[in-house]
């Protein structure tokens, strides 16, 4: 069986170094590079073959991971990223799933979703409370 191929994207020294350890023990991954997140990024990703993206940031993340984080999905749909944070023992994970283009594969992927907690996400902007 080969290795997972995973890339490090990685402000903070702390946690990057604590990432690339872990990583770097694992049999089944093969760590491709730990890079900051800045506009070298896309870049890299075109010069070699990943299979994931682990980006490591702070919470909320910051614009710039933010924007890169939308043009990575949308250069590379197929990729998988996942987003950890110091602050959190969560994990977001973005993938993407290509489905049949009919209504009713449309209803269904939405009614096989997760429910936010009391029914319905909250989707306002920390703008919109201050």
């Amino acid at each position: 069986m080969g290795k997972r191929r995973v890339a490090l994207v990685c402000n903070k020294h702390l946690l990057g170094e604590s990432l690339e350890h872990i990583l770097g023990n694992l049999e089944d991954v093969e760590l491709i590079g730990a890079w900051t997140c800045d506009a070298q990024l896309l870049p890299h990703l075109s010069n070699q073959p990943i299979d994931l993206l682990l980006i490591a940031d702070e919470e909320p993340p910051s614009d710039q991971t933010t924007h890169l984080t939308v043009q990575i999905l949308e250069a590379y749909p197929d990729l998988p990223v996942i987003r950890v944070t110091l602050g959190q023992n969560v994990l977001r994970i973005y993938t993407s799933h290509t489905l049949p283009a009919r209504s009713a594969d449309l209803v269904e992927a939405i009614r096989h979703l997760p429910l936010h907690e009391d029914g319905a996400a909250d989707v306002r902007s920390t703008a919109n409370e201050k």
